[in-house]
């Protein structure tokens, strides 16, 4: 059978190119799609015919694909307990250049899936990949779809991933049925596989993100908001770093390898300017250097990149759950018994009086570590 190539270049071209791959797709078919990182090849899983001729393209006889996902939020059906750290990476990291490997538990979260039989086609020793590839095609022709998609890279085993259509089509010739073509896909390297297990995370295959990469990913993330980004949220970043390093027993430089960054910003703020020298003395007279501090506006990837957001008034509490109603649940006043006012204009004294506040707070909030 001659493979059909569908040339796709804008965007109402991609979007029939996707419609007409998912029905291929359904029909049984063997279907090649670019996603951000390579060409690959899928099938669904419900069709043996199908699974087996993929079986034999990559010379996989038994090991399992990853399953690749149209939304992110569909990784809930096939693992019902994701880890915390996991959650953090498909919020930070999908749609994108990473596969996951996790636990299942023993069977997959969505009974639909369980009735099917799809356990052992889907996992192995309990342990799915999932992968919710970036890129319009990929994502419309994969949701679409409503049985699991199991894909891999379109080349033969042990050759270079594909690049282009073209690469693709090279390599495994007229055993792809149909194939969307949108020209060379964005990255240019494979996804980074993760693993997710009671010992913590590690990295299978290095891809798109080494493994620094991915440990900033899954940094926990603390944001300190004041007004204007230049007293009182710059002070709070500098003593949480140097109680965080205590309790942590590290260097405030070793924080990003423990997994946490603590960054400030400000509602009405201006980018790039210096703590006042009031801060600066302030913070520092309680052993926290602030001087490399730049401010920069609030913005909503800043709010919701974070897991924790600590305002210092009310005002900048409800600004923020206007901006991004969606992260309500994790923004909150700092001090709980009232605000914080901005010292700005005030004498020496007020400064040390508020980051002497600050820290207190601080102890309070991180005395049991991280919530």
């Amino acid at each position: 059978m001659e493979t059909r190539v569908v040339r796709a270049k804008t965007t109402r071209a991609v979007a029939k190119a996707a419609g007409e791959g998912a029905r291929a797709l359904k029909e049984g078919l063997v279907v090649g799609f670019p996603t951000e990182t390579v060409y690959g090849v899928g099938v669904i899983a419900t069709d043996p015919q199908a699974l087996a001729r993929l079986r034999q393209l990559k010379s996989r006889p038994k090991d399992p694909f990853s399953v690749h996902l149209g939304r992110p939020e569909d990784a809930q059906r096939y693992v019902r307990d994701v880890p915390s750290e996991a959650r953090r990476l498909i919020e930070r990291a999908w749609p994108g250049p990473v596969t996951m490997l996790l636990e299942v538990g023993g069977e997959l979260a969505d009974p639909k899936l369980r009735k099917a039989g799809l356990y052992r086609i889907l996992c192995a020793d309990d342990v799915i990949a999932l992968r919710a590839p970036e890129g319009p095609a990929a994502q419309a022709m994969l949701s679409a779809v409503d049985v699991p998609v199991l894909a891999t890279s379109a080349n033969l085993t042990g050759s270079a991933s594909p690049r282009t259509a073209h690469d693709a089509m090279g390599a495994l010739g007229d055993e792809i049925d149909f194939m969307i073509d949108t020209g060379p896909t964005r990255y240019g390297a494979d996804s980074t596989i993760v693993r997710f297990g009671s010992d913590g995370w590690k990295i299978v295959r290095p891809g798109v993100y080494d493994a620094r990469g991915i440990r900033e990913l899954l940094a926990r993330r603390i944001l300190f908001v004041c007004t204007g980004n230049t007293c009182r949220s710059p002070m709070a970043v500098g003593l949480a770093e140097r109680v965080l390093a205590e309790q942590m027993g590290c260097e405030i430089c070793q924080l990003a390898q423990k997994g946490v960054q603590v960054l400030s910003a400000g509602v009405f703020a201006a980018d790039g300017l210096k703590p006042t020298p009031e801060a600066l003395n302030a913070a520092k007279a309680l052993g926290a250097d602030i001087s490399g501090h730049r401010s920069q506006k609030l913005t909503v990837e800043l709010i919701n990149g974070a897991d924790m957001v600590f305002c210092m008034t009310d005002f900048q509490l409800v600004e923020i759950r206007q901006v991004a109603p969606g992260a309500a649940g994790k923004v909150r006043r700092f001090d709980p018994a009232g605000d914080i006012p901005d010292p700005m204009g005030s004498g020496v004294s007020v400064y040390r009086q508020t980051a002497q506040r600050i820290e207190k707070i601080l102890k309070n909030t991180f005395e049991k570590g991280l919530p």
